[in-house]
């Protein structure tokens, strides 16, 4: 049971190691995007009417909604399969209850 959203491929069975998979990229993303972030905050502090620095801050701040909207669909696709995989009988409460902790 697999659901493609955006390049990645979600499969939720009795373990959440797929999951976290999936969301390693993404995390990795909005880690980098933090950081470069409180960069530039740094040096707006330094220099607050730097446009140039104000237009960075932008695209970051852009970046990290998208990155973390798409962090949301992953996290959405893999509760609404162990929702189906639990009312069918596919995984036990216990590994729903796993997965419900990982997301």
């Amino acid at each position: 049971m697999a659901n493609r959203i955006k390049g990645i491929t979600v499969e939720i069975g009795g373990d959440t190691t797929k999951l976290s998979k999936a969301l390693e990229g993404v995390n990795k993303d909005i880690k980098g995007t933090q950081t470069q972030l409180k960069d530039v905050q740094k040096l707006l502090k330094l220099d607050p009417t730097n446009t140039e620095l104000l237009s960075q801050k932008h695209k970051l701040l852009a970046d990290a909604v998208s990155a973390t909207k798409e962090k949301l669909e992953v996290l959405k696709t893999a509760a609404e399969q162990a929702n189906t995989a639990l009312a069918n009988g596919e995984i036990s409460q216990q590994q729903y209850d796993a997965l419900q902790r990982e997301i």
